[in-house]
C-alpha cells in the first residue's frame, strides 16, 4: 500500500472569504492558491528542507497561466501576504513565493 506524504498548514476563515471571490472565464482565486500550494509541496519533495525553500516564478507566467493581468497577480499575492498565508519577494525579474506555516507529518507520527 502506498501512503501519500501529508503536508498541512493553518488557514483562517478570512482566507476562504477572500478566495471565494472570482471573475468568470478566469482561474478562480481558490484554484490559483491551490496551484501555489501544490508548487510548494512539489518543492518539498525535491529538497530535504523544501518547506522553507521558496518557489521561483514570474508574475508574467502566473498571469498567463491564470488568465489574469500582471497587476491582479501582484494584488493577489500581496493580499495573501497581508493575511499571513505566504511571503513573496522580488528577485530581479523573478520572484520567490513560500507558503507560511506549511508542515509535514511523517507517516510514523500519524494517528492510527
Amino acid at each position: 500500500m502506498i501512503v501519500e506524504d501529508l503536508y498541512f498548514t493553518k488557514l483562517n476563515a478570512n482566507l476562504f472569504l477572500f478566495l471565494e471571490k472570482s471573475l468568470p472565464n478566469r482561474t478562480s482565486r481558490f484554484e490559483a492558491f491551490l496551484e501555489l500550494y501544490k508548487a510548494q509541496i512539489e518543492r518539498c519533495k525535491i529538497h530535504p528542507n523544501g518547506i522553507n525553500v521558496p518557489v521561483g516564478i514570474t508574475y508574467d507566467y502566473l498571469a498567463k497561466k491564470w488568465n489574469w493581468d500582471r497587476k491582479t497577480v501582484m494584488s493577489f499575492l500581496k493580499s495573501l501576504q497581508e493575511m499571513g498565508v505566504l511571503e513573496y519577494k522580488r528577485c530581479g525579474y523573478n520572484m520567490e513565493v513560500r507558503i507560511i506555516n506549511l508542515a509535514y507529518l511523517p507517516i510514523e507520527k500519524r494517528p492510527k
